[in-house]
């Protein structure tokens, strides 16, 4: 058992109590994975009082979802010495919350057969503000964040998805005879079985890998490995080698963590859960920005950001504009 799923384990527990809804769900799927299971079991044995692990035994039993193959879910990357911190939760609090939500049966939505068999592509979208999570036929999971908008194509001997805009994280199914080929436009990415994160935006793709080894092609080709980066422009590929990333994005939790990010990105990220348009002051956007916003709410969000900068918030129509004093 590797040390990495023993923190995104002790990660679970530490934040047990604040889980939501997709989170709860995301948590039913990591569960279904044997080593995972085990690796929660390790760390409830931390707690050293049975009803923890029979909480977990009880939960995990109810629920009879398909076995996808996929990268366990964590709000961040956390030490190991968590497990301190996780142990102050009360066990008997943690076995009745768990008691509580295993009534609330969960069941991930696969791509139809009949799709598969026909050979017609799927269309998976994730509206303004929502984020949506996908189990493919193949096993793969599929994490879109908020509006965007794929389509997937299982074939014979290969595993094609056309990216149309939007950002998603993949957890995929390994599968040495059928590749696993994304089209993003301005790149093709070409896996067998890893965990990454493609974002495709107007003018660019970026290309995030946490696990495994990635190929990016364009005008050249290069093979990312775990914490490298590449945007795609102009057919052209940078590689960002020192990326310090979390066990998982942050927009998967529901958080933007910015360090020195220019403000035009940061903007993008909460455009995506803004029903209202949101424009910056030219001046403005080469701003690198640093903190951590709620996605969830955006206009708060922006109101931090303005403050934090003494800038302006003003509100047009159905426009949100952020500007100099």
């Amino acid at each position: 058992m590797n040390e990495q799923r023993l923190e995104q384990a002790a990660d679970w527990v530490d934040r047990i109590n604040d889980l939501n809804d997709h989170d709860r769900k995301e948590l039913s799927l990591w569960l279904k994975c044997t080593e995972n299971k085990a690796a929660f079991e390790k760390i409830a044995n931390v707690f050293g009082d049975p009803a923890v692990k029979q909480a977990l035994h009880i939960y995990t039993k109810q629920y009879s979802l398909p076995t996808p193959i996929i990268t366990p879910n964590a709000k961040r990357s956390r030490a190991f010495p968590m497990l301190a911190l996780a142990a102050s939760f009360s066990a008997i609090a943690f076995a009745v919350y768990w008691l509580s939500i295993s009534q609330q049966a969960f069941t991930p939505t696969p791509i139809a057969k009949t799709a598969v068999e026909t050979n017609l592509p799927q269309l998976l979208e994730a509206r303004l503000g929502k984020r949506v999570s996908k189990l493919l036929d193949d096993g793969s999971y599929l994490h879109l964040n908020a509006d965007s908008e794929l389509t997937a194509h299982l074939l014979p001997h290969s595993r094609q998805i056309e990216l149309k805009k939007g950002q998603v994280f993949f957890d995929v199914a390994k599968d040495k005879t059928r590749p696993f080929i994304i089209n993003s436009g301005q790149a093709s990415i070409k896996v067998l079985g890893t965990s990454f994160d493609v974002e495709r935006n107007k003018d660019e793709v970026v290309v995030t890998v946490y696990e495994g080894r990635v190929e990016v092609s364009a005008l050249d080709k290069v093979i990312l490995t775990p914490s490298q980066q590449a945007v795609i422009k102009n057919g052209h590929i940078a590689v960002d080698y020192s990326q310090q990333l979390t066990q998982l994005p942050a927009w998967r939790m529901g958080w933007i963590d910015a360090k020195k990010e220019p403000l035009t990105t940061v903007i993008k990220q909460l455009q995506r859960y803004s029903p209202m348009v949101i424009k910056v002051d030219n001046a403005l956007n080469n701003t690198l920005i640093s903190g951590r916003f709620n996605l969830e709410t955006p206009q708060q969000s922006l109101m931090l950001i303005a403050s934090t900068y003494n800038w302006n918030v003003e509100k047009k129509s159905n426009e949100l504009h952020l500007t100099r004093p």
